[in-house]
């Protein structure tokens, strides 16, 4: 096998969960001495070709106005694809998005085995976004029908791609994965929280985009309940995005904003896993989410919604689920924990145990590997 490229919208630091596994796999690639490389659009003033951690990373402009600068990135993405097509024997796109169409229709060209992976489910997933309009309707059929291979990290995504006629043998069970040996437990749980001025409470954490998908005004109304009862707590949230000025003013209207802090997105994230007690992701739907894995893998209790990789990753008494969009729930689970601190370390260790055994980043990594040399083999 030559190699891999990889092409994705956007490329850390921006972007999320999505980002950050494509970067970890390509991390683990250059590890195994493959060529792996990145198609990206540009953005500010970042490079146009850059070098890092072993592997290459390809910014493409986009040009022009509205769905243009989509055509152009296309267009652009195709060309890079094309000059380095001797470096690579395996396009992976991650999400079906325009990334997608360019594989698509390149590695039909070149010749070249492609991948897309579909990252969520439901309202927020890929499918759906895409049957929006005659554009996405459009791309779906390219993918359907040119690539090789679909990555679907959940019984959902699975389900969602045999239902929109997806060939049952292309469909690849894949989940995300967590560097267990970064992400784990704290040595001093009380001295981190020191460091961020909540000594002796309960703290609770949040990472993630601050969006509608994410309904953290379901986790401040819990809030809200569980101050009532305890009020020796505090909420970090780890993060940006469009929902924080109306979080803030929620956040004060419910008179919790002295227990609430907004601490922005972070290059870094484990003092705050270092300090947290409980993880909380009250989320309307989620692929397999990054966040929880790297809380489940530090040792921290977990409460997530009953949506999507959620289910799986908290399995077997590895965390608590509640159904969305239920407050009383959610609240109730928060406060259990709290009064029960033996359950909240209990929860932890099997949390730990279950992103060891499942999620383990090299294994994931391993995953992939057979499978690109799988596809390579096939065409050789």
């Amino acid at each position: 096998m030559k190699g891999v490229m990889m092409l994705i919208n956007l490329f850390p630091p921006y972007g999320g969960g999505t980002e950050r596994q494509a970067e970890r796999l390509a991390a683990y690639l250059t590890q195994q001495n493959i060529y792996a490389g990145f198609i990206t659009r540009k953005l500010d003033d970042s490079k146009y070709v850059e070098t890092k951690n072993g592997f290459q990373i390809f910014r493409i402009p986009e040009l022009g106005p509205g769905k243009i600068k989509s055509l152009s990135f296309i267009l652009g993405a195709f060309f890079t694809m094309i000059r380095r097509s001797k470096s690579f024997d395996i396009l992976h796109a991650h999400l079906a998005f325009a990334p997608a169409v360019a594989a698509s229709i390149a590695g039909k060209m070149l010749g070249k085995q492609v991948i897309v992976k579909f990252g969520n489910s439901g309202a927020f997933g890929d499918i759906h976004e895409l049957n929006r309009t005659w554009r996405g309707r459009l791309a779906l059929t390219i993918i359907r029908r040119w690539a090789d291979a679909y990555i679907a990290l959940t019984d959902e995504i699975e389900s969602e791609l045999l239902e929109a006629g997806f060939p049952p043998a292309r469909i690849v069970r894949v989940v995300n994965g967590v560097n267990t040996a970064l992400f784990c437990p704290s040595a001093d749980k009380r001295a981190a929280k020191a460091v961020l001025h909540q000594a002796g409470k309960t703290v609770f954490l949040f990472t993630g985009r601050l969006t509608a998908q994410k309904a953290l005004p379901d986790l401040f109304l819990a809030l809200k309940q569980v101050i009532d009862v305890y009020a020796n707590v505090h909420l970090f949230l780890l993060g940006d995005g469009e929902e924080q000025r109306s979080l803030e003013a929620l956040a004060a209207d419910l008179n919790i904003a002295p227990h609430v802090t907004f601490a922005g997105r972070r290059d870094s994230v484990k003092l705050y896993l270092d300090a947290a007690d409980i993880f909380v992701l009250p989320s309307l739907g989620e692929g397999i989410s990054n966040s929880l894995l790297e809380a489940m893998s530090s040792g921290l209790a977990c409460i997530a919604t009953n949506v999507g990789g959620s289910v799986d990753a908290l399995a077997d008494g590895a965390g608590i689920l509640v159904s969305p969009n239920n407050v009383g729930q959610l609240a109730d689970a928060i406060l259990h924990l709290i009064a029960d601190p033996k359950e909240m370390e209990y929860l932890g260790k099997q949390a730990r145990q279950r992103a060891i055994e499942q999620y383990d980043l090299d294994a994931v990594g391993k995953r992939y590997f057979d499978l690109y040399r799988t596809l390579a083999d096939g065409v050789a």
